[in-house]
């Protein structure tokens, strides 16, 4: 019979990888999850012997081994937590980022009561449903859409709707190709599009580009800001006069963005991240909204 210390000394082996306190972290949020018991339960008797070790001990190595592979502990451990809440996630979804957590408190100051909202809100590329799920926690009597292009993905947002009690209209459709005039007209457009150029991948974490989703990161060097050009071009047909669009961008090609929607909107406004990057915009007033 072992003690959970012991178990938990195995995980010293991730010390290239992760920092002594990111390993606490996940070692601990792995054990909840297979002990089904809390965090402070399981602290104070890390060194009491457990029975249940002997059959559960396989689920501890089979997740170390997945991340001394690089694998990212979200995927590992099946979910991730994101404005407050627990979203399930797997290799079809991107994990979501803290900068993301800021897009959704921009657009959050944009609205006078977030109880009384009851506006129509789209997320393209909603992914895990993210950033459609955290507006609808916020906004309850809004009316939240969200669009993926595959149906595996839609099925995560479904699920984690689901698991934190949260409505919210997930569709399949394609950017580029669906017919976007069966949605109604929108009072926020908001989306973290891919925006990444190919050519940045090499210098990226493999922890990233060996296990999320490419199509959720990365786009062709050659036309970096197309999602962000087709996302304008949609805004025009389904905004309501007053509505506005939130994105995410890459901060090399803030200006670039900037010129696309100042082609189709009166007003645009870029903002840094925490970090002091440039990583949002947000543009008002399409001149030719119905």
């Amino acid at each position: 019979m072992r003690n959970l210390q012991q178990i938990r000394d195995k995980f010293n082996v991730l010390n290239q990888i992760y920092t002594p306190s990111e390993i606490n972290t996940i070692f601990y949020a792995l054990a909840e999850k297979f002990l089904g018991q809390k965090k402070s339960t399981l602290r104070m008797g890390l060194h009491e012997l457990n029975s249940k070790l002997d059959e559960k001990e396989i689920l501890f190595d089979n997740a170390l081994y997945a991340l001394q592979r690089g694998e990212p502990y979200q995927y590992v451990l099946g979910e991730a937590e994101f404005f407050g809440l627990r979203l399930k996630v797997n290799s079809q979804v991107l994990i979501p980022r803290p900068e993301t957590e800021e897009l959704i408190e921009w657009m959050l100051q944009d609205i006078n009561d977030l109880e009384k909202f009851n506006g129509n809100i789209l997320d393209i590329g909603t992914g895990s449903g993210a950033i459609a799920l955290a507006l609808k926690a916020k906004l309850p009597s809004a009316n939240v859409y969200g669009i993926d292009y595959r149906e595996e993905i839609i099925e995560v947002a479904e699920n984690n709707a689901r698991i934190n009690h949260l409505k919210a209209d997930f569709r399949v459709m394609n950017l580029f190709e669906s017919d976007f005039r069966e949605l109604p007209y929108f009072d926020y457009i908001i989306s973290n599009p891919p925006y990444i150029p190919l050519q940045e991948k090499e210098n990226m974490p493999d922890v990233v580009k060996k296990f999320e989703p490419e199509t959720a990161l990365f786009v062709e060097d050659e036309n970096p800001t197309k999602y962000y050009f087709e996302i304008s071009q949609k805004a025009q047909d389904i905004l309501k006069p007053k509505g506005k669009v939130f994105v995410e961008i890459h901060q090399n090609f803030a200006e670039k963005i900037k010129e696309i929607y100042d082609f189709g909107f009166s007003k645009t406004e870029l903002k840094k991240d925490i970090s002091g990057n440039w990583r949002m915009l947000k543009a008002s007033g399409t001149y030719t909204c119905g």
